[in-house]
C-alpha cells in the first residue's frame, strides 16, 4: 500500500499539475452540483435552506481570517526556500510544525468563542431572519464551527504537498469533502433534519484532512508538537499572511454584507443566490483557480532566483490560457443560465437563473484575479492586492445596498461582477507599473481574437436557443433537457474552436493537444489493453 501511495504521489510538471487540479475541481465541482440538487430535493428553497447557506458565514469567516488561501501564498515561497537551501529540512519541517501549532491554536480559541457568542453574531449576520430561522441558523452555525479546526490541519498538510510539486493527493481532497456533504443530506438528512447536513459538512471535513495526510507521503514529513514562538521563518509566514487574510476576510465580509441584504429579501432568496453562485463557482475554480494554484509554486521559486523574465513568460502563457477557457465559459454562462439551473437542479428557478447570468462578470473577472494576485505574492508583495481589495469593499457594500433593494438577490450578483472587473483592472495597472515588461502587447492579442471567437459561438448557441431548441415550462428532467444542452453546448465548443484555429490561436491548439495526452490517449491504450 504505501509503495502505491508513493507512486501516486509523485512530482509533477506545472502542465500535468494545471491539468490534474482542474479534472479534480470538475469530479469535485460535479460532486457539488449533485449535492446541491440532493439538497434542494430534500429541503427546496426556503427557510430551512436559507438557515443553512447562512450558517457558513462564521465559520466560513474564521477560517478565512486565519487560515484559507493565505497560508499557502505566504508559507509556500518560505518553506519552499528553507527546502532548498537545507537537503535535509530540518530547517523546513520545524517551520511546518510551528505553522500548524499556531493555526490550531488560533482556530481552536476562536472558535470555542465564536460558539459562545454565536447567537448575537447571526444577528448581525442575518438581521432580516425571523426568530426561528435566527435560532436553526444558531445551532447550525455551532455545529459548523468544528470545520475550521479540521481546515487548518488538512490547509497546512496542503501546501506542505504543493511546495514539493505533490498535487495528486491535494486535488482529490475537495472531492471527498462533498461525498461527506452528500452522506449527511442523503443519511443524516433523510428524516428532514437539516441538523444532520451540518454533521455532514464536519464529516466532509475530515475526510478531507484525512487526503491531504496521503499528499505528505514519500516527504520524509516530520512534526513537532513543540510551538516555537523565536522562529523567524513563523514569524516571516504571519508578516505575509497577515494582509492575504485581511483581503480574504474582506471578500468573507462581502459575502457577510450580502447575506445581510439578502436576509431581508423575499424567502428563498439567500437560498437562490447560494446555488448561483456555487453554479459560477464551476468555471470559476476549474479554470482560474486550478491553474493559479498549479503554477505559483514556479512562480514562487522563479521569483526567489531572480528569474523574473521566466516569472513574466509564465504569466502571459498562463494568462493567455485563463482566458481562452473563462471567457466563453462565461458566454454559456449568460446564454445557457435557465437550462443550467433546471439541468442541474430538476426544476426551474427564475431567481437562480437570473443571478447566474448577472455572475458572467465575475467568473471573468475573478479568474483573472487569482492569476495576477500570484504574481504579487510570488514577489512577496501582499500587502497591494489588500489596499485594493480594501477600496473594493467600500464600493461593494454600497452597490449590493443600492442593487440588491432594486434588483433583489440578482443586484447582489451585479455589484460581485462591477467590483471584480474594477479591482481586476487596478491590480492589472499596479502590476505593470511594478513589471514594466509585464507582456501587456501579447496579452491584449491574445484577449481581442478569443473575444471575437466567443462572440461568434455565442451568437450559435444563441441562435439555437430562441429559434430551434428553446426551453419550455413543461421541459423537466434530464432525458427531456440534457439533449437539448448538449447540442448545444457541441454547437457553442465547434463555433469557438474553428475560429480560435482561423485566428491562429496557439491556446486553441494546446487545449486540443492536452485533451488529447489528458483524455483520448489514456482511453486508447485502455482499448487497446482489452483487444
Amino acid at each position: 500500500m504505501d509503495k502505491l501511495i508513493n507512486k501516486v504521489n509523485r512530482r509533477t510538471t506545472t502542465g500535468v499539475a494545471a491539468t490534474l487540479i482542474s479534472v479534480s475541481y470538475l469530479l469535485s465541482r460535479v460532486l457539488g452540483l449533485f449535492r446541491d440538487r440532493v439538497l434542494a430535493s430534500h429541503f427546496g428553497i426556503g427557510p430551512l435552506a436559507d438557515a443553512y447557506t447562512a450558517a457558513f458565514r462564521l465559520p466560513d469567516l474564521l477560517f478565512t481570517l486565519l487560515i484559507s488561501g493565505a497560508l499557502a501564498v505566504a508559507f509556500i515561497p518560505v518553506f519552499a526556500h528553507l527546502v532548498e537551501k537545507d537537503k535535509g529540512h530540518r530547517e523546513a519541517w520545524q517551520l511546518a510544525s510551528d505553522v500548524l501549532n499556531l493555526c490550531l491554536i488560533a482556530t481552536v480559541v476562536l472558535g470555542v468563542l465564536s460558539a459562545i457568542f454565536a447567537s448575537p453574531i447571526v444577528h448581525l449576520i442575518t438581521p432580516g431572519f425571523d426568530p426561528a430561522r435566527h435560532d436553526l441558523t444558531v445551532k447550525l452555525t455551532r455545529i459548523m464551527l468544528l470545520t475550521p479546526v479540521i481546515f487548518a490541519l488538512s490547509s497546512v498538510w496542503g501546501s506542505i504537498a504543493q511546495a514539493f510539486n505533490r498535487f495528486v493527493f491535494f486535488a482529490m481532497a475537495g472531492v471527498f469533502y462533498n461525498v461527506g456533504i452528500i452522506v449527511g443530506i442523503v443519511v443524516f438528512g433523510r428524516t428532514g433534519s437539516i441538523e444532520g447536513v451540518a454533521w455532514g459538512v464536519v464529516v466532509g471535513a475530515l475526510a478531507q484532512a484525512t487526503v491531504q495526510v496521503l499528499g505528505l507521503a514519500g516527504l520524509g514529513y516530520r512534526y513537532s508538537p513543540k510551538l516555537h514562538l523565536r522562529n523567524p521563518e513563523l514569524w516571516r509566514v504571519v508578516a505575509l499572511m497577515i494582509p492575504r487574510s485581511i483581503d480574504q476576510g474582506i471578500d468573507q465580509v462581502n459575502y457577510t454584507v450580502q447575506t445581510i441584504v439578502g436576509s431581508s429579501l423575499a424567502t428563498g432568496s439567500l437560498t437562490a443566490y447560494y446555488y448561483a453562485n456555487n453554479l459560477k463557482n464551476v468555471p470559476l475554480v476549474l479554470f482560474g483557480s486550478a491553474i493559479a494554484t498549479a503554477v505559483f509554486p514556479t512562480m514562487a521559486k522563479d521569483a526567489a532566483a531572480g528569474r523574473i523574465d521566466k516569472l513574466i513568460e509564465g504569466f502571459v502563457a498562463n494568462m493567455r490560457f485563463v482566458l481562452f477557457l473563462i471567457i466563453p465559459a462565461a458566454a454559456v454562462t449568460v446564454i445557457l443560465r435557465g437550462y443550467i439551473v433546471r439541468l442541474l437542479f430538476g426544476f426551474g428557478n427564475a431567481m437562480t437563473a437570473t443571478t447566474l447570468g448577472w455572475f458572467s462578470g465575475a467568473i471573468v473577472a475573478t479568474s483573472i484575479f487569482f492569476l495576477v494576485t500570484r504574481v504579487f505574492y510570488a514577489l512577496e508583495d501582499s500587502k497591494t492586492p489588500l489596499y485594493v481589495s480594501l477600496f473594493a469593499i467600500t464600493i461593494n457594500i454600497m452597490l449590493s445596498f443600492a442593487l440588491g433593494s432594486r434588483y433583489g438577490v440578482a443586484g447582489l450578483a451585479m455589484a460581485q461582477s462591477m467590483v471584480a472587473a474594477a479591482e481586476v483592472l487596478i491590480l492589472l495597472l499596479l502590476l505593470s507599473r511594478k513589471l514594466p515588461s509585464i507582456g501587456g502587447a501579447q496579452i491584449w492579442a491574445g484577449f481581442w481574437r478569443i473575444s471575437l471567437a466567443t462572440a461568434i459561438s455565442g451568437s450559435v448557441m444563441y441562435l439555437l436557443v430562441v429559434r430551434s431548441l428553446p426551453l419550455y415550462l413543461n421541459d423537466l428532467g434530464f432525458l427531456s433537457i440534457g439533449p437539448k444542452f448538449a447540442l448545444i453546448a457541441l454547437a457553442g465548443l465547434v463555433s469557438y474552436l474553428v475560429p480560435c484555429y482561423l485566428l491562429r490561436l496557439r491556446e486553441a491548439k494546446l487545449f486540443v493537444a492536452r485533451f488529447h495526452e489528458q483524455i483520448l490517449k489514456p482511453l486508447n491504450i485502455l482499448n487497446q489493453r482489452n483487444d
